[in-house]
């Protein structure tokens, strides 16, 4: 994200301003900085009563932030298994296999 897109959307939210009816639209705007585009944040947008131009530079953010490459995580699937991990215990406090553990033998 370009400083000019960072500088818009601080301006946009200090524009949008703290009421009752905007928590949510101002949410989805902090969020962008976080790296999530909310869908809901153009309908929020249509309820929070605002100037055309206001709408108009939230829409241009929306559509920017859209052009974005998407990150999907892929993961190798991980092999689950419900049996109980052995342990070993020793006394007093010691670290088995980088785990710490309290126990009495």
């Amino acid at each position: 994200m370009s400083s000019e897109t960072r500088r818009e959307i601080m301006d946009i939210i200090g524009d949008i301003g703290y009421g009752n009816n905007t928590f949510l639209l101002t949410n989805c705007m902090y969020g962008l900085f976080d790296g999530y585009l909310y869908d809901e944040l153009i309908g929020y947008a249509d309820e929070v009563t605002m100037s055309k131009d206001l709408y108009r530079r939230i829409l241009k953010v929306f559509r920017t932030a859209c052009e974005y490459p998407k990150y999907e995580r892929v993961s190798d699937a991980v092999e689950v298994s419900d049996e109980v991990e052995p342990i070993e215990y020793y006394e007093g406090i010691g670290v088995a296999e980088g785990k710490r553990y309290l126990a009495s033998v």
